[in-house]
């Protein structure tokens, strides 16, 4: 039997609907959870939270992109995007975050780069910013 991600162009490992996972979730390669998943998701690559899946724990990952539904803290080493379809309580923690008009979500949003990405000259290290509250606008003012 050969391998189906040898000639594929894009890998990514799907966990569909029926599915529930209670443990530690991790993995390289890129993941689309349209499932539940009961704890910590780490991948160094991209998760992607599908209209019908759902977290209840943190994930952390390179890219991630919320459609479903979080109760956990979203870490992102790269950018976070938050679409209209998602309903998120918890905190954002990434460089680079992306929340969609019409999007739930309630926490706060931390943007900071890593130390060695900070602008030469800045005046207070990315380490000691504060931060920020989230707009309650994506959310249509709920």
């Amino acid at each position: 039997m050969t391998n189906p991600y040898d000639n594929a162009t894009e890998k990514v490992s799907v966990l569909g609907p029926t599915l529930v996972f209670k443990g530690e979730l991790s993995a390289d390669e890129d993941i689309l959870l349209r499932g539940r998943v009961e704890g910590s998701i780490t991948h160094t690559a991209s998760v992607r939270i599908g209209k019908e899946g759902s977290v209840l724990g943190d994930v952390t990952a390179k890219f991630i992109t919320v459609e479903g539904r979080i109760e956990g803290d979203l870490h992102g080493n790269g950018t976070v995007t938050v679409k209209e379809s998602a309903d998120i309580d918890g905190n954002i923690y990434s460089p680079t975050v992306s929340l969609l008009e019409g999007a739930n979500f309630n926490g706060t949003i931390e943007m900071r780069k890593k130390k060695a990405d900070a602008a030469p000259g800045t005046s207070r290290s990315a380490e000691t910013q504060e931060p920020r509250p989230a707009s309650r606008t994506a959310s249509g003012g709920k």
